[in-house]
């Protein structure tokens, strides 16, 4: 069990606690997910030492990206239950709410994550401008989302997700935010079937068992096909029309107010 640092106390969060335990860095959404995070970054010329992570889990993405990017990410989460279960890494791991606002840790990050965070989150644009405090004067924040209210099902119900996004919230939140965009990039287009098949299977299914139902490929081959697509559709050297998911960059501006 990683280190963990107590600077909140913890609690319960909207969240399943059963994803930790099915979410792995070879998962084909997972993965997906990193390599347009990635991309993203790369397009945005990131060059920064330092990145918070915040609702980081288990620590997937942190995981990922210091090993991809060689950069130093702390994570912090309320969710003790899903920090005991990261490994370790460069960076902290932290039982931090940051509308504590820890001194030591405002206006200290190059970059700021929040990674499938915000839709679990009863007011998200004041949880993002409470993050952002935590951002360097025009450090850059990513935020990834589940997209579209079309797709919205028990799976978004029993996972804690309070809404799915469009491009046009995403602009909204960014704006009221003050936060300059960079990117808008829908990904998931190829997943678009499988959503909709999810939408209808999780119809039959008890809720105690649509995570796993929800999230975990049914058998090998067909975890296998999902990995192709997923190598096929972040092979294409742009964004998709549409996606199961939107990741946004944007840039703190320097003037914003904390």
């Amino acid at each position: 069990m990683s280190e963990i640092e107590f600077l909140s106390p913890p609690t319960s969060v909207s969240m399943a606690d059963e994803w930790f335990d099915l979410a792995t860095t070879d998962h084909f959404w997972i993965k997906w997910r990193h390599s347009v995070l990635l991309r993203q970054l790369n397009r945005a010329s990131f060059r920064g030492k330092i990145a918070l992570e915040v609702g980081c889990g288990h620590g997937l993405v942190r995981e990922m990206l210091e090993r991809d990017l060689g950069i130093r990410v702390d994570g912090c989460d309320l969710n003790q239950h899903a920090l005991e279960k990261a490994t370790s890494g460069k960076g902290r791991l932290l039982v931090y709410d940051v509308f504590d606002r820890n001194s030591a840790m405002l206006g200290a990050y190059d970059l700021l994550l929040l990674m499938d965070v915000i839709e679990h989150i009863d007011d998200d644009l004041e949880f993002v401008k409470v993050s952002l405090q935590h951002l360097k004067p025009d450090g850059l924040v990513v935020i990834n989302v589940p997209a579209h209210m079309t797709f919205y099902s028990q799976y978004d119900e029993v996972a804690g997700h309070k809404r799915r996004y469009g491009v046009a919230d995403i602009k909204s939140l960014f704006r009221q935010a003050r936060l300059k965009p960079i990117s808008i990039a829908q990904w998931g287009l190829f997943l678009l079937p499988a959503l909709l098949m999810r939408k209808l299977i999780l119809r039959l299914t008890p809720p105690e068992h649509t995570i796993r139902v929800g999230f975990v490929p049914s058998n090998p081959f067909l975890h296998g096909i999902l990995k192709r697509l997923q190598a096929l559709e972040t092979s294409i050297p742009f964004s998709m029309p549409i996606g199961s998911s939107l990741l946004a960059v944007g840039r703190r501006m320097s003037d914003a107010s904390t």
